[in-house]
């Protein structure tokens, strides 16, 4: 009975040995050949990560199974859109399991926040002082708020949080927690992604698929009027664009490969990305990534950003 856990120790133990020869090897191919395949790709990425959007990028990152990397997915995610945007941005830690971004995250805030703020504060520095409030690390632009649940489900401040906060951001994104199929059709239309993260085996990202479609079929049969109302208010702010003319959000399929080796999954579709399998991931603190694992990565939040710029523009 012991015996699937050695090997599979002995496995992530190799992993680390053979991960201080890939980078090198990574670096020669890259130098020997040029690449201009991965110069193209990565350009086009980074294109994509970094294009306008007058407003907030809203993101939802739910589980469709346990420990399968969701908040790893969401910590990702946030990291390279404020590397490659420079602009701020805000987690709200929504999940009620253990180790969530709110727990690895040292500087993350309770909300409601403790610090009441000033009502005097001029309007052009009220957005500044609510991201302080919010908690800032070290790069002073991701914060991180935890939001405590009441239960499974959605908890009930998050529709307070994200929007008193989410529109002086950048980007808001939302590490949920598993939510019901009708939870999901309830927060989707407020984002313009959602992320549906399943761990790399076929069983899970069978099922994982399952909910994609009737996320899928739920968005399409649910009018627009009704999906973008609350929407609407949040953004018009921001000049976004009519509820008559807003886009469905993106709904991505996200496969995590949680232990080294080869997974034994279905071929992905145009809207599901491997995540690898990365030591990395599983260290704490800024740590560089495989090749792989960091265009994948950057490959998702290139889409995220999209769908919120075709959203404004109301591109179908």
């Amino acid at each position: 009975m012991t015996t699937p856990v050695l090997d599979r120790a002995y496995a992530r133990r190799n992993a680390d040995r053979l991960d201080l020869l890939r980078r090198p090897l990574d670096l020669c191919a890259l130098t020997l050949t040029g690449a201009p395949a991965w110069r193209r790709t990565a350009a086009q990425t980074h294109q994509a990560l970094v294009q306008p959007l007058p407003l907030t990028c809203r993101i939802a990152v739910v589980p469709t199974a346990s420990a399968c990397g969701t908040t790893t997915v969401a910590l990702q995610l946030i990291g390279t859109m404020t590397r490659a945007r420079r602009a701020p941005a805000l987690l709200l830690s929504a999940s009620p399991g253990t180790d969530t971004a709110a727990d690895r995250l040292p500087f993350s805030r309770r909300w409601p926040l403790e610090d009441s703020i000033p009502t005097a504060v001029p309007p052009a520095e009220l957005g500044p002082t609510l991201r302080g409030a919010a908690g800032c690390g070290a790069d002073s632009l991701t914060s991180c708020l935890r939001l405590e649940p009441a239960g499974a489900g959605l908890p009930p401040q998050w529709h307070r949080a994200r929007r008193d906060l989410g529109h002086f951001f950048d980007t808001c994104l939302t590490e949920f927690g598993p939510l019901t199929q009708a939870e999901l059709a309830e927060v989707a239309p407020l984002h313009h992604a959602v992320v549906l993260v399943s761990p790399a085996r076929r069983r899970e990202v069978e099922r994982g698929r399952i909910l994609v479609r009737k996320l899928n079929e739920s968005l399409t049969d649910r009018p627009a009027g009704a999906m973008s109302t609350e929407a609407d208010a949040a953004d018009g702010r921001s000049g976004a664009a009519p509820a008559s003319t807003r886009r469905s959000p993106a709904v991505l399929h996200a496969v995590v490969a949680t232990a080294p080796g080869h997974p034994l999954i279905p071929r992905l579709g145009p809207d599901e990305t491997l995540v690898p399998y990365d030591p990395a991931l599983r260290r704490s603190g800024p740590t560089p990534l495989r090749r792989r694992t960091a265009v994948a990565v950057a490959a998702l939040a290139a889409r995220t950003v999209d769908a919120a710029a075709k959203s404004v523009r109301g591109e179908a």
